[in-house]
């Protein structure tokens, strides 16, 4: 989120405004302190940023599986 903000040259104010938080909470999610925050509303963030948000389920290659980000 923070490359998505810093992208657009929004403020944290005006970051605040679009994804519905305030300001204070997105210098939280600047400083990748998203802890706070489900991931189901972190989703929302993303879409509100106008980004897709994909999730593939597959079969694990070793004995555990893993979760992977691809931005």
């Amino acid at each position: 989120m923070y490359r998505l903000i810093k992208g657009r040259g929004l403020t944290q104010a005006e970051a605040g405004k679009i994804l519905g938080i305030k300001q204070s909470h997105v210098s939280a999610l600047m400083r990748n302190r998203s802890g706070a925050f489900s991931v189901e509303r972190l989703m929302d963030f993303l879409t509100a940023l106008e980004q897709d948000v994909e999730i593939t389920v597959k079969p694990a290659r070793k004995e555990h599986g893993e979760v992977s980000v691809v931005a």
